[in-house]
């Protein structure tokens, strides 16, 4: 059987040339805009939760931490696009502390002692928690198996980031807390 081609004219609507220079300076920029939010991150946590904060920044940092040694494990490039996907998994594990931290005061405002309102905050948050983050890593899912180059690298440092919150705002910050409420016996909670 023969293919049959169809003549179709090419026209040119636009074309550009980029240096390495304007790819350097994009990649200077986002670092640039990730110090900026990060430090805005970290000073609105310490504002307005104060020890309880602390803890959310030192779990959010590990969470940094544990991305770039998954992506440095699979051997991929970080880009601009790579680095929005970190940025806004910065934004989605702060959001989880924030639920647990705002479970924590409802408990404490409903009577119950800080041990008991403390687990309880963890607890009740797990559900919302999951529920975002699941819904998030099915729409990173979806980008990366139909977008391409710097979609899929969005995608990828989105999805690793789902992942390493969930891990980390129920690991990593109940286990801080934990540590800390042995060690100071609270009777409120300062938050």
């Amino acid at each position: 059987m023969k293919a049959i081609t169809m003549p179709a004219p090419l026209t040119i609507i636009e074309e550009r040339t980029v240096g390495p220079g304007l790819g350097a300076d994009s990649i200077s920029k986002g670092k640039l805009s990730s110090y900026v939010g990060a430090g805005m991150v970290i000073a609105f946590m310490l504002v307005t939760y104060g020890l309880f904060g602390l803890f959310a920044n030192i779990a959010v940092a590990i969470n940094v931490a544990m991305i770039f040694g998954v992506l440095s494990f699979l051997n991929a490039t970080l880009t601009l696009p790579g680095i929005a996907g970190i940025v806004l998994t910065v934004g989605i594990a702060v959001d989880s502390n924030v639920l647990i931290y705002e479970r924590i005061r409802e408990e404490v405002r409903n009577g119950r002692t800080p041990i008991t309102a403390i687990d309880a905050g963890f607890t009740k948050a797990l559900a919302t928690i999951l529920d975002s983050n699941i819904t998030t890593f099915i729409a990173a899912a979806v980008l990366f198996f139909i977008g391409t180059g710097a979609v899929q690298g969005f995608a990828v440092t989105l999805g690793i980031g789902i992942i390493t919150t969930v891990f980390t705002a129920f690991t990593m910050t109940r286990l801080i807390v934990a540590y800390w409420v042995r060690w100071q016996r609270p009777q409120t909670v300062p938050i």
